[in-house]
């Protein structure tokens, strides 16, 4: 992954200008943000399974389903499309 193609990097610079000193970490994302990034894969899956099943979770809550709910089970395939790319995002 990132740490090849960085070592392959690093190799490279080295070679090329063998006065340059690199070093390079991974760093770990603060708690909040590792939490907020978990949740909403959690939640974009549950989602998906949702509106792949055709499950109303609003009718669970006595409450009833926003259209923009309604208009994802009708609209499946452009409803999942942008809910992995805008998951990606974050």
């Amino acid at each position: 992954g990132y740490r090849r193609v960085f070592e392959e990097y690093m190799r490279v610079i080295s070679q090329r200008y063998p006065d340059i000193r690199i070093e390079g970490e991974n760093y770990l994302p603060q708690p909040i943000y590792r939490h907020i990034a978990s949740f909403l894969s959690v939640f974009k899956l549950v989602l998906i399974g949702l509106i792949i099943i055709g499950k109303d979770p609003f009718a669970f809550f006595g409450m009833q389903a926003p259209s923009i709910w309604q208009w994802g089970q009708e609209n499946k395939v452009k409803n999942l499309l942008p809910s992995f790319i805008l998951k990606d995002l974050f």
